[in-house]
């Protein structure tokens, strides 16, 4: 008989002191937002970071100050389940707050998704927001 093996669950903690480390040298951070960050710059490649309401705040921080401090961030505690909408509404976020966002335009606009891009002095955060009406809308009203 065959004994079934799982595969180690993602290690956030490890995940979490390699962004830090990155801050620490002052890189600048390229944030590709999804269900998680995936995490580049200079020198690497597709870090995946698990993401929750502490450590979301701990990554935008760092994105506008430069401030690694990371006291009462806790990367293992991960929600169950993802949030419908999560991207959405830290975009939304984001342009109330008057931060730097901006549409990645296109030459057609029939794709299936936004992309957005918000500048910030110590690098970058990407989304691709599935395009609603509502969402064009709120884009369009906000000048984006």
């Amino acid at each position: 008989m065959q004994a079934i093996t799982f595969p180690p669950t993602y290690d956030n903690e490890a995940a979490h002191r390699q962004v830090k480390l990155l801050m620490r040298q002052g890189k600048q951070l390229n944030v590709r937002i999804e269900d998680e960050a995936w995490i580049s710059c200079q020198g690497v490649t597709g870090l995946r970071y698990l993401l929750n309401e502490g450590s979301w705040q701990w990554l935008l921080n760092y994105l506008r100050t430069g401030d690694y401090e990371d006291f009462g961030v806790f990367p293992s505690e991960i929600p169950q389940f993802t949030f419908e909408g999560f991207q959405e509404s830290k975009v939304k976020q984001l342009v109330d707050e008057k931060c730097n966002i901006a549409c990645i335009p296109f030459l057609r606009e029939t794709q299936a998704y936004v992309k957005l891009r918000g500048l910030f002095k110590f690098g970058k955060l990407f989304f691709s927001i599935r395009r609603t009406d509502d969402f064009m809308d709120y884009l369009n009203k906000n000048g984006l």
